[in-house]
This record gives C-alpha cells, structure tokens and sequence, in this order.
C-alpha cells in the first residue's frame, strides 16, 4: 500500500524528524556545513544572508543567553565622525549600530536588523534516542508547554509534555506511555484560561495499526479524560492540530482506509469528557486529503493541509465548515506541490494567515510559503523564501500585536541538512528579520516545528540533531521587537 505520510514500521521515527516535506523530495548531504544567520529584507521575497560562527550554546533543561560584550569604537576626529557600522550610532544607510558585531542579539556585523535570541533550552531522553518538540502552547501567565515525543528504546516512543518558566527555566516534564507498549506521541497542544492542557496525536497498536488520540491534563501535567479512535478500517489515524472555541475543543487529522485512500477528520469534542460531538469526514473528490490546521472564522471552521490524487501530486486544500460540522465548502488550488500546515486570524476584517510550502515556477522542490487571505479565502499577498537553498517548509505561525507574524519551519542548504527557520513579518508581508539555526557538529535534522507567541517574547520550537543522542528537544526563544 502507498501511503504518503505514513512510512513503514521500521523507518518511521526517521521520517518523522523530516517533517511533511519528505512528501515531495530528499536530498543527500555534503561534507560542508555552517551556522547560518539571516538579516534583514524588505522584499519580501528575496533574502540577504550571512554565515557566522555556531549560535549561542546550550546546556540541558538549562536556558542560556546571549550578551553583547564588543565596546563601540570612539572616533580621534575633531569634526562628526562619518556613519560606520558598529560605532553605536545608527547612520542614514543603517537599519540598527549596536557597537558590536554579535548577529543573535537584533542586530549583526551588517547593521541589519536581527532576531534578539533571550534564551535556548534543550532536552535530550535518558535512552539518547528520537525527542522532538512537535508543538508549543502559551499560557496568559506566560508559560509555556511543549508536546512532543521522547524516544524510550529504537523500537518505541512516548507522548511527551514539558511545561517551562518565561525565562526558559524547566517547571516538569512528563512521559505517558502506551498501555500497550507501542509507539504513541503528540502533535499540537493548546491551553485553556485555568491552565488545562489539551493534547492530540497518535497511539499506535501491535498490529501497525494507530488510533487517533486527544488527551486533557490539569496544569501540573496530570492526566484526565482520553478520547480514541480509529480508521473505520483500523490501518492508521492521528490528530494533528486542536482549537479551543465555542466552549469546545475541536479537532482535525486524518485516517487511512486501507486501498480506499485518506480521509481528513474534524470533530467536536465536549471539553468535559473528551466525548465527539459530531465526527465530519472528507476526501474532496481526490484519493488522499490530510488535515493540519484549524481556525475558527466568521463563517465557522476552516480546516485544510493538502490534497494528493492517485499520480502522488500534491495541491493545497482547504476545507470550510460551519459549526454543526457540516462542509459549506472546499478549495483545492491548483498548485503542484503545495499544501498549508497552520493558519490564524489576523486583523478586524476577517483575515487569515496561511503557513506551508510553495512551487514556485522554475524552482527546484518546495518553498517556505506564507500568504494573507481575505474572509472568502482570496489571495491579498504571498511570501515564498528558499534562500538560494534546496527546499524548504513553513509549519507554525502566530499573530501578535500589531499584526506582526511569526513563523517557523526549515531550509535545507547546499551542503547541509535541515536548518532550523524563524521568522517575523509584518502584517503586509514585509520581512523584519529571520533567523536560522544549524548544528554543524552533526547537521542533520535541525527542524523549527512551531511558533508561539507570548506576553513579551516569541518561543521557536522543534528539534535538533546533537551527536551521541540522536535528535534533541530545542526551544529557542526571542525578544518581539
């Protein structure tokens, strides 16, 4: 059986450190490898870069910062001494001077503007196996939970919850595993005004088989209800995005039917026991459809990823509902190899914005893609980024104050594997700055799986290759100016 995003039994965990973009193509590493860091570009489709030394350093469960410590040069002359780059004051053809050449903390060597990195927490499992950060929720005190997976042995895995101070300090981690000893993880979280979590992804059965899961836990990560199900031919299902609204939880994912194809899933859950409500399925007149994102709109729900016919192409789908979980309609755009991973509202007139991957015409692979829609899904503008690289993807966004954007995904550079993307937009797509982030010890999988956006900070989470320990949780988080 093909399945697109489904790998076999064995390779699995691999394929999951690539992210969806192993749909479409892969490409084998050189022996070169970098620590990049990206400036400033008020195009928003082009990018200026420059290469530097590795980003800040970090140590397990512990957040480091990065402080400036290079003094401004003073000028000998009697008259005004003419705008030099690192003097520390900011001339006519400057974006920033901040009398130092550190590029993490808002402004580089370039005088371009720069993310402000505050502060970097990783974690690593005590079996130095597959730990990844797969989504990032912030809480209106300010903290933040992560879910995820942590590897227990090759052969399985743990839904993970970790939930951190502001400052990047760890309150507790937990693992929950499977009863039944399989593989099981999560992939997305949001959190309630009390602090309740809410978690969605997968458990898998003995059989190769996996049911699609939505868990509730109180604020100290404690458990409480659990919902399962499973494909209506028991081969393989998995939530991948939750929305609290309406006084409800609401869901989206997808489940196999063997032969017959995917069908994307949107339910309505009741908050206390977990229980659907309603269950809305779909394949939009193709073979397979997936669902990754979830948004409430005046006109009720938006759900949507992509779509894949029977040849293995590849097209962006989205998919409105109204409350009741009934289909008003659905948008399949007619771009090869395109597809949306998170959307959010953004503005007073209904807008969304979209994250995923592009084609452009004439490029090789897929893009980072990054487009603003209007309430009847029509195109205001779109962000495609490559950065001269291989291919790249967009996997998670928030909107902040004053519309600004922030979003998360990954590059693949010449020579390297995955670097791991920020980025901060303003609201007409205009590029502030982004940022990337390699591990040149190993460079491997180095993946931004998620943005969030908190009371004075921006979090980026995801994973990071690290050598000896397989990949690693990485959090990294940034001021939001």
């Amino acid at each position: 059986m093909s399945n697109l995003y489904r790998p076999d039994r064995a390779a699995r965990l691999a394929v999951l450190s690539l992210g969806p973009w192993l749909l479409l193509a892969t490409a084998c590493p050189s022996d070169s490898t970098t620590t990049t860091d990206s400036g400033t570009d008020t195009d928003p489709t082009t990018t200026t870069s420059d290469t530097t030394d590795p980003d800040v350093t970090t140590t397990t469960g512990t957040p480091t910062t990065t402080d400036a410590t290079t003094d401004a040069p003073t000028s000998t002359s009697t008259g005004p001494a003419p705008a030099v780059c690192g003097d520390g004051l900011v001339g006519e053809a400057e974006v920033c001077d901040d009398g130092n050449d550190e590029p993490d903390d808002g402004c580089n060597s370039k005088c371009e503007k720069t993310a402000n990195v505050l502060w970097t927490y990783m974690h690593n499992g005590a079996a130095d196996e597959f730990d990844s950060a797969r989504a990032v929720a912030i809480d209106k005190t300010g903290r933040i939970i992560l879910a995820g997976i942590e590897g227990v042995s090759p052969a399985d895995t743990d839904a993970l919850l970790i939930a951190l101070n502001p400052d990047g300090t760890e309150l507790w981690k937990k693992t929950y595993p499977d009863m039944l000893g399989e593989r099981n993880g999560f992939e997305h979280v949001v959190v309630d005004d009390d602090g309740n979590i809410f978690a969605a992804g997968y458990e898998e059965m003995p059989d190769d088989s996996a049911m699609a899961v939505v868990r509730s836990f109180d604020a100290d990560g404690n458990e409480g209800w659990s919902f399962v199900d499973g494909s209506p031919v028991m081969d393989y299902a998995s939530n991948r995005r939750l929305l609290l609204a309406d006084g409800a939880l609401y869901s989206t994912g997808q489940e196999d039917m063997l032969d017959m194809g995917t069908q994307m899933t949107v339910r309505r859950h009741d908050l206390a026991t977990g229980e659907a409500v309603w269950k809305t399925v779909t394949q939009a007149d193709t073979f397979r459809v997936l669902g990754y994102l979830l948004v409430r709109t005046d006109a009720g729900l938006l759900t949507g990823g992509f779509s894949v016919d029977e040849d293995n192409t590849a097209r962006p789908v989205l998919i409105t509902l109204d409350i009741d979980g009934t289909i008003v309609d659905t948008l399949i755009e007619d771009h090869p190899g395109g597809g949306w991973f998170d959307a959010a509202p953004i503005g007073d007139a209904g807008d969304l914005v979209l994250v995923g991957r592009l084609a452009p015409e004439g490029v090789t692979g897929v893009d980072f893609g990054l487009r603003r829609v209007g309430p009847d899904l029509a195109e205001k503008w779109t962000v495609t980024k490559d950065y001269e690289f291989l291919f790249g993807l967009g996997n998670g966004l928030a909107v902040g104050p004053d519309e600004r954007i922030f979003a998360s995904g990954f590059f693949q550079a010449p020579g390297q594997f995955d670097n791991a993307f920020a980025g901060l937009f303003a609201g007409d797509g205009t590029e502030i700055w982004t940022h990337t982030y390699n591990n040149d010890d190993i460079d491997l999988y180095d993946d931004g799986e998620a943005a969030a956006w908190g009371p004075d900070f921006l979090v980026l989470a995801g994973q990071s290759n690290v050598l000896g320990e397989d990949l690693n949780v990485w959090v990294r988080a940034f001021a939001t100016d």
